[in-house]
């Protein structure tokens, strides 16, 4: 009998075709009476594209091309045009009788007509109080980005953004400081009304402006989730009109930039030598012989040319009753290094309805899928500067050698797979009803979804032949969080006099599960946990689900007067249950003022000023980042007693564990001259954060590790200052420029008893900064034995030698006859070819309590400088950012420096340059594995971390529309050539002196070598059709 075979329908081109038909149904005029056409420039005549073009009193309306031009059938209601774009004053031309109306745009280079909208508020530009940093579409473009924090980099005053490396990494972000010690560092982020803790699925295509929050006051309306500061971020969204597809494409090529000096064989050899104490004469013998020259490169070895390929597809249009864009974004992006790579996939819709004159109602979807695959860096990296260079790396048959003599090949570590796959859905939807004239409701509902797998394959070459069992990991974490939100807005404006309140509440509700195991598989053919022994898999300790919610209230006002004085103020309680009955709620006010001295009588009439504003602002936020019902005690299962299995306390609860909190003080100056050409900002500022949460270790004899508290207080205070404008402008060419720079600083003033307490080779303690480094500092070498020689007050001596024999000890030129000290680490006495340490105590012995502060990893200056060119069709854009007054700890180049092991290889540098013999003045110590000289961390390895990096040049030309206007659809084609990391300018020997924290706040500048810095080379194409 003959089985009937059924054939499988794909179903997307189908549901594609119909999604595009009922987007495209929006875009059908329903009364069309008569087009009108025309062209929008600036007042150099240059034309201006994306102007947004509205038939006044309807929702009917389009956008400018390319090259300035429009078209917009009209329906039955006023006879009057509004031409409006970021960055220009809205212009009104009535209609007439005319068919083509063509407008003049002028710039507004501080856009004080726009509106922001700031917490659950409207706000005009021009009002706003606090100090805010904003970065639009054309900005964000320009850095050709994977994830939305590059396109701000180096733009925003105060603002710090540093990479983590590698693709698919993220960056860190730190606004106006440290003020934590925990892992909650990082800003809350808020797009479109929906409050996330991160936006790493984020397409950059889909972002249409950034508002950073720097200061309290604007930030405490979100209360415990903006003590980090707070992200705004604007996404793109439909405009009545034809439909419109823009279509980009960026391809991308990646290599290398630098590298690490690394020993070859020749060199390990003269360290095998030395360390055994042979005497090393001005002749070697073989130096042609096969040994001597096995010197692989593996950092070429282990890199590649990597391609970056990035496609996005966006659908526009509607009507006067509903707007839609729908974007569609591909990403494949390898990394220089083997086995790294990150692929994206998103699909963002955002619709917006007119329901009614007094209702609307919107929804953004946006649906993303993310893949990382990475590599141990310990195990790839490390191995690499640390590898006994003749060690083999290839058998004889081409494949990959295993671990050889306690050392991996670097190599073959890149197999082991480390692959996390994300799947995300973010929806966010809200209803809007103008009750009264003046009044408004609204309510918002936002879903936040992630699940996670992440998959750990060792394979056999990877590990150690004594045991040849291909190892796995594989981890499910099921995340959700959904936010609710409804409020009410009253606006009102008598006489001089224009007030605004809201009042609302806000519900947010975290839920987490996460299942980790890990087994020895059956074999490495198969790396799914199908090829396991069920009875050996393990269930590890990061098994686990936890729930936790956020209840909020909050109010708060603006008033001006004449727009002239203003004030404004906020108030939010929050109800965490992360804390306590006792501790639970926190209250955050704020409070600002403004005067735009410009409109005073006094300087109305100086036309070359434009705007000049005092701003001054206090407010307080929270933090409640931290772990999950810690104000309580907890058992879990999994220990024994006897050989019984059962439940035992795990957790020392602390239920007087209250809210951190941050009062932030601003005050801020705006200023514009030349009819908005020069634009000035600076703001002074100090944010004193109390109760702060951290971890405190208890005594062993209470069975717990340590116990949650709040232990102390962080000051951090700053200036933040920009300056840009247009330099020169005309028909042809325009000239943009912008220029920022950051001065802070950070002090501990308090901690719990005084007392320092140290994370890992960072000390913090009162009166001094998070991110010191304490260690013991290194004076050099002693050139001979009787180097080591001190009066008892500390002194050191000189000793004095003829024909090589030792004569006597001068001080300060006089023959010394006293009582002489030698220095010694432990009960080692320091001799020639040993390390200079500091004794800070007198005592003569090294020892822990000559620990001291050889270096801070926080950054002192920092900030960007960009130019923006045009000149007809053609564009060029560029960015240098910088930082300044950073210490970097190499603790990669120690560990492999200070002769730990004898499978370590120490750097070229520490092998050519060691002490030998005695007078022997030297920058390293002698090769020989001794205790004296393993200090760590050793000052000597805590180098400036200073930078400048020219981060991207980009060059764009928008093909003349003359060359495609026979082929129907398509209004306009550009081509870009861009290079991101074109060149940095440091003095560190590492990889990369851009080092972020990785979520760790008190230990910034340690390096333990990161992925490695690559130069990338793009062109990119963009399509606009219609």
């Amino acid at each position: 009998m003959m089985k009937q075979k059924l054939k499988k329908q794909n179903t997307i081109p189908g549901l594609v075709l119909l999604l595009l038909m009922f987007f495209s149904s929006f875009s059908a005029s329903l009364v069309a009476q008569e087009r009108i056409t025309g062209v929008v420039k600036d007042v150099s005549g240059a034309p201006i594209p994306g102007v947004n073009v509205l038939q006044k009193g309807t929702l009917k309306g389009t956008a400018t091309d390319f090259d300035g031009n429009y078209s917009i059938k009209l329906v039955p209601g006023q006879k009057k045009l509004v031409f409006s774009f970021i960055g220009f004053k809205t212009q009104e031309i009535s209609i007439g009788g005319k068919t083509v109306i063509n407008a003049t745009l002028e710039e507004n280079a501080q856009s004080l007509d726009e509106v922001v909208i700031i917490g659950y508020a409207a706000v005009s530009r021009e009002k706003v109080l606090g100090s805010l940093g904003t970065v639009k579409a054309e900005s964000i473009e320009q850095a050709t980005p994977v994830s939305a924090l590059e396109g701000i980099q180096g733009k925003v005053s105060g603002v710090q953004i540093l990479t983590n490396g590698g693709p698919g990494e993220g960056l860190d972000i730190r606004i106006r400081g440290t003020s934590t010690f925990e892992g909650g560092v990082n800003p809350l982020y808020v797009v479109d009304g929906q409050q996330l803790e991160d936006i790493d699925n984020l397409n950059p295509d889909d972002i249409e402006s950034m508002e950073v929050i720097k200061d309290g006051a604007t930030g405490a309306i979100y209360g415990t989730n903006g003590a980090n500061g707070v992200i705004l971020i604007t996404t793109k969204k439909g405009k009545p009109g034809d439909l419109k597809v823009n279509i980009s494409s960026i391809s991308g090529i990646s290599q290398l930039v630098g590298d690490i000096r690394v020993a070859n064989t020749r060199q390990r050899l003269r360290y095998e030598r030395l360390k055994a104490g042979a005497v090393i004469t001005g002749f070697e013998s073989d130096t042609l012989g096969i040994l001597r020259n096995y010197s692989w490169d593996l950092q070429k070895l282990i890199t590649r040319p990597a391609i970056r390929q990035q496609i996005n597809v966006a659908i526009t249009g509607g009507n006067d009753k509903a707007k839609f864009y729908w974007n569609n974004g591909f990403l494949n992006e390898d990394g220089i290094v083997m086995n790294s790579n990150f692929r994206r996939l998103t699909s963002n819709i955002k619709l917006d309805l007119n329901l009614s004159k007094n209702l609307t109602m919107g929804t953004r979807v946006n649906l993303t899928f993310d893949e990382k695959n990475g590599l141990d860096e310990a195990q790839v990296f490390v191995q690499l500067v640390e590898r006994i260079p003749y060690f083999p790396v290839f058998e004889p048959d081409g494949s990959y050698a295993q671990e050889f003599g306690g050392r991996q090949n670097p190599l073959a570590e890149t197999l082991a797979t480390r692959t996390n796959r994300n799947y995300r859905a973010q929806i966010f939807s809200y209803a809007q009803l103008q009750i009264l004239p003046k009044l408004t409701f609204k309510a918002t509902l936002g879903i936040n979804y992630n699940f996670s797998k992440y998959n750990n394959f060792n394979p056999i070459i990877t590990l150690n032949p004594a045991t040849p069992i291909a190892t796995g990991q594989e981890r499910f974490t099921n995340n959700s969080d959904l936010q609710q939100e409804s409020f009410i807005n009253y606006k009102n404006k008598w006489g001089k006099h224009t007030f605004g309140a809201f009042a609302g509440m806000q519900t947010q509700v975290w839920n987490s599960e996460r299942f980790d195991i890990r087994a020895n598989f059956n074999n490495e053919y198969v790396e799914t946990f199908g090829n396991t022994d069920p009875l050996n898999i393990v269930i590890l300790n990061g098994t686990d689900n936890y729930r936790n919610s956020l209840y909020s209230l909050f109010g708060g006002f603006n008033y001006d007067f004449k727009g002239k004085y203003l004030i404004s103020g906020t108030f939010r309680r929050d109800g965490s249950s992360r804390f306590g009955a006792n501790t639970k709620y926190g209250v955050f006010p704020s409070l600002s003022l403004g005067w735009k001295v410009n409109k005073e009588s006094f300087l109305n009439k100086i036309k070359t000023i434009n705007n000049l504003t005092i701003r001054a602002s206090y407010g307080i936020v929270g933090n409640q980042r931290v772990g999950n019902y810690e104000f309580t005690g907890a058992f879990e299962p999994g220990f024994n007693y006897n050989g019984l299995g059962g439940i035992a306390p795990s957790r020392l609860g602390n239920d007087i564990l209250k809210w951190e909190k941050t009062a932030s003080t601003n005050l801020g100056l705006d200023l514009a001259m030349f009819k908005n050409r020069l634009t000035l900002n600076v703001d002074v500022w100090k944010k004193v954060t109390t109760d702060l949460l951290a971890r405190v270790q208890l005594p062993e004899e209470t069975g717990f590790n340590g116990i949650r508290k709040n232990v102390g207080s962080v000051d951090n205070r700053g200036i933040d200052f920009t300056i840009g404008g247009t330099i020169l402008k005309s028909k042809k060419f325009t000239w943009k420029s912008s220029f920022n720079i950051a001065y802070q600083e950070n002090e501990v003033t308090k901690l719990d008893g005084g007392t320092p307490f140290d994370s890992g080779n960072y000390r913090i303690e009162e009166g001094q900064p998070i991110g010191n480094i304490f260690g013991y500092k290194n004076l050099g070498v002693y050139q001979y034995k009787e180097s080591n020689a001190y009066t008892p007050e500390g002194i050191r001596l000189t000793p004095n030698f003829a024909n090589g024999t030792f004569v006597n000890y001068t001080l300060n030129g006089a023959e010394y006859t006293g009582t002489v000290r030698k220095m010694q680490v432990g009960s080692a006495v320091l001799a020639g070819g040993d390390i200079i340490w500091e004794d800070l105590n007198g005592d003569f012995s090294i020892t822990a309590n000559d620990r001291q502060i050889i270096g801070n990893g926080l950054a002192k200056y920092f900030g960007g400088f960009s130019n923006d060119f045009k000149f007809n069709n053609f564009s060029f854009a560029f960015l240098f950012d910088y930082s300044f007054g950073q210490d970097l700890y190499r603790a990669w180049d120690e560990a492999r420096n200070d002769l730990n092991s004898n499978n370590e290889t120490p750097g070229p540098d520490r092998i050519d340059g060691a002490w030998v013999n005695e007078g022997d003045i030297t920058e390293f110590p002698r090769l020989k594995r001794v205790a004296q000289n393993r200090n760590r961390p050793n000052s000597y390895f805590v180098t400036r971390g200073d930078y400048i990096k020219l981060r991207y040049v980009k060059l764009e030309y928008n093909l003349n529309k003359d060359l495609f206007k026979t082929i129907k659809g398509i209004s306009g084609i550009s081509l870009n050539l861009a290079v991101n990391n074109v060149l940095t300018w440091t003095e560190y020997i590492g990889w990369n002196p851009e080092l972020g924290n990785r979520g760790n706040p008190l230990n910034p500048g340690l390096d333990n070598l990161r992925y490695p810095n690559d130069r990338e080379l793009i062109v990119g194409l963009k399509v606009q059709l219609n």
